[in-house]
């Protein structure tokens, strides 16, 4: 696994989000508010028709960046998540994300550094629909041969 750089920056496959994953991220988180579930409810909103959970858009994108070699074996845990979301997912929609190690700094404790990605979550017209910071703690193996 190559260490992280600071600035580094990769784009992660695409992700078509069917009307399964919206009732499979239903039922396990059990939020069942019409706009996600009801076609009927959800024709009337702005939207037109469902739209997926915000979270389930979210956790797919970072899902997604597992599969570019950004986290792997060296995380440890999550630290913090701060998200914002601009532009709402529907059914049929792919989904990817820009990730970019924005910085990587050594922690108090021995052995662990504190690693910040940047997203931006794109629809398939290139429309920014989410944004957010995901800190995580590193093994510090990893994260001092970014530093250097």
């Amino acid at each position: 696994m190559p260490p992280l750089k600071t600035g580094q920056t990769v784009m992660t496959p695409g992700r078509t989000i069917g009307e399964g994953d919206i009732a499979l991220f239903a039922g396990l988180v059990g939020d069942f508010t019409p706009i996600h579930v009801d076609e009927t409810f959800a024709q009337a909103s702005p939207h037109k028709s469902r739209i997926a959970h915000g979270p389930h858009s979210m956790a797919t994108a970072i899902g997604m960046a597992t599969q570019t070699g950004l986290f792997g074996e060296r995380v440890i845990g999550l630290v913090n998540l701060n998200w914002d979301f601009s532009g709402a997912v529907k059914i049929g929609d792919t989904i990817r994300s820009k990730v970019t190690v924005e910085a990587v700094r050594p922690t108090s404790k021995e052995g662990r550094s504190l690693a910040t990605f940047a997203f931006e979550v794109l629809n398939q017209r290139d429309e920014q629909i989410q944004r957010g910071r995901m800190m995580v703690i590193v093994r510090s193996d990893e994260a001092r041969e970014a530093l250097e």
